[in-house]
């Protein structure tokens, strides 16, 4: 059998070239900037305080204790606990991303990671089913028909409004009722699945669909449509005013849990933490238990 030489590697060399140069000289506001730009989750509104207070400084030498300082003013200041927890978070997926396009130097440590979170009360939302029918109904009639869609696809998958805008039409299987979330806020892939109805309104308001496209394109290519002034209408003329994108979250998983369905099964379905999932729902698992018990004593 004829054998075919083959020359030794030089891996040494190969991880050399590989090697990118971190962005060294940065800014943070110009990593909030590339940050935003590339995303645009909607997280830049909260980013803009750290951009004004520390813009100017290089990314790389923020640290934990000015995030701590900072944090406390907010706090001293009014903000409520939830709020200063979310603006730092999005700090977080700003290092975040600048780690995963190896922007930050070799062995940096986001300093969000030294900071402490504060504890914020439990936010449970009802929601009644006639009202999750309102909002879906209602949202069908917008100008931008996308935002049915939009909607549609919270109440039916519960998902978090960035795995949604984050989707490109390569994620949608209508066959199957699928749209599959690569990466999620837990760092694992998840799939959401939808109605009959919802697939039908898909084709209907998006006839032809590019694979490479984001589901919901706004005005400037690769970036979506935050859909934020329709959602505060929409909640505005249901008369529920404070209601938000993410309680419909909560809606899907009060819905579930009083099904019947275990936290367990509820979390994966939700892509949650169970533990989080148990102490802001864990009464309504024990509540459809109970009423799984007394169906079987009816029953002998």
């Amino acid at each position: 059998m004829r054998t075919t030489s083959r020359q030794k590697i030089d891996l040494a060399a190969a991880l050399a070239a590989s090697v990118e140069q971190p962005a060294s000289e940065l800014t943070l506001a110009e990593l909030v900037n590339a940050f935003c730009v590339a995303k645009c989750d909607g997280s830049d509104t909260r980013l803009r305080k750290w951009v004004a207070a520390m813009g100017h400084f290089s990314a790389w030498t923020v640290t934990s204790e000015q995030l701590e300082t900072a944090a406390q003013a907010m706090l001293d200041h009014g903000y409520k606990t939830s709020a200063v927890n979310r603006d730092l978070s999005a700090l977080g997926s700003v290092y975040r991303w600048a780690k995963e396009k190896r922007l930050s130097p070799r062995g940096y440590r986001s300093p969000t990671l030294g900071v402490r979170r504060y504890d914020e009360p439990i936010r449970r939302v009802h929601i009644e089913r006639e009202q999750v029918d309102a909002l879906r109904a209602r949202a069908l009639a917008f100008r931008d028909r996308s935002f049915g869609v939009y909607v549609a696809l919270l109440i039916d998958t519960g998902a978090r409004k960035s795995e949604l805008l984050e989707r490109r039409w390569r994620d949608v299987d209508l066959e199957r009722r699928e749209v599959l979330a690569p990466i999620t806020k837990n760092g694992t892939p998840r799939v959401l699945f939808f109605s009959e109805e919802t697939a039908a309104l898909i084709q209907r308001v998006f006839p032809t669909r590019k694979a490479d496209e984001l589901m919901f394109q706004g005005r400037v290519p690769g970036q979506p449509i935050s859909f934020r002034k329709a959602w505060e209408t929409l909640a505005a003329e249901a008369k529920m005013p404070t209601l938000r994108m993410h309680d419909i979250r909560h809606a899907a998983a009060a819905s579930l849990l009083r099904a019947g369905v275990t936290l367990g099964v509820a979390a994966q379905v939700l892509g949650h933490d169970p533990a989080v999932l148990a102490r802001r729902y864990g009464h309504l698992e024990t509540e459809a238990l109970r009423k799984a018990q007394e169906t079987a004593w009816a029953s002998t």
